[in-house]
């Protein structure tokens, strides 16, 4: 059973880094020790459904992780060689169940069916001797929303057209300075602002982490942009983007992302797409 937690009781246990019980398993936050890990799999988890219909429309018909699959079933037919979209949300699980690396080993129990290995059934995970299955859609309705709640990993709005989304954010990388990111570089930037040593940060959770960084770009940015401002060296159109120290401006939708529903034209030959998703999101895949 899984623990009835108020929201207030969940955000709490998030903010103080403590784990959350959910399908009878303990979900704990990564910690930075796992973080070079972390950053190669969070993407998959935040991965956009609908952008999947560009391969194929069944997919995003598909629970979360069955999808995934098929995905990487697809591509290892087509090309001899998987994705590794499955295997990297896998790994994102058993770092937020803590199984050690023989439990890791362990995880290999993907049951499909026998008819069909395209359709995933279940997995099975061990914890503390407990083995527990989870299915595709216990997955995208408990396991996903979890780990990204408790990890600060932003869970995409599948309403919006991921065409013009993927557009926006190739415009907004070409816009951006080009650095050279590298971990250390980063850890060890944000342990002298915050007055620490690099070791220490070890086991500072994701969250915790991204939060302590993102303060002091804020400060940092509040600073700089307030005295240019007050010094009228530099006059801001729409105001200064940094209004607070303690607080991010609010961003507003940019006006050409355009909901499924308002581009439904597009896909009257598909069928409904919200519907679609709808019904991937609720498929019972227990056959």
């Amino acid at each position: 059973m899984s623990e009835a937690l108020t929201k207030r009781e969940r955000k709490a246990r998030i903010r103080r880094g403590q784990p959350i019980e959910a399908l009878g398993l303990q979900f704990y936050p990564i910690t930075m020790a796992d973080y070079e890990e972390f950053l190669e799999c969070k993407g998959v988890l935040a991965l956009r459904m609908t952008s999947l219909a560009k391969q194929s429309f069944e997919y995003i018909t598909m629970p979360f992780l069955s999808a995934l699959w098929a995905v990487d079933y697809d591509t290892a037919r087509a090309t001899g060689k998987p994705v590794g979209m499955t295997g990297r949300a896998l790994l994102l699980l058993c770092l937020s169940l803590r199984l050690g690396q023989d439990e890791q080993n362990k995880l290999n129990d993907v049951y499909c069916d026998r008819s069909n290995p395209r359709n995933l059934l279940y997995i099975e995970v061990t914890q503390d001797g407990k083995t527990v299955q989870i299915t595709p859609v216990d997955f995208t309705t408990t396991v996903r929303p979890l780990i990204a709640e408790q990890n600060g990993i932003e869970l995409p709005d599948e309403s919006f057209n991921p065409e013009l989304v993927e557009e926006e954010q190739n415009i907004a990388q070409e816009k951006a300075a080009k650095l050279h990111f590298d971990i250390d570089t980063l850890i060890a930037s944000v342990a002298h602002a915050s007055g620490m040593r690099e070791c220490d940060i070890d086991e500072w959770t994701v969250t915790e982490f991204e939060r302590r960084r993102q303060a002091i770009d804020r400060a940092v940015n509040y600073s700089i942009y307030t005295q240019a401002e007050m010094g009228g060296m530099v006059k801001f159109p729409k105001g200064n983007p940094y209004q607070s120290w303690c607080f991010d401006s609010e961003k507003g939708l940019s006006p050409a992302l355009k909901t499924t529903g308002e581009l439904k034209g597009n896909f009257v030959a598909l069928g409904d797409i919200e519907q679609a998703v709808a019904q991937g999101t609720n498929q019972n895949t227990d056959q």
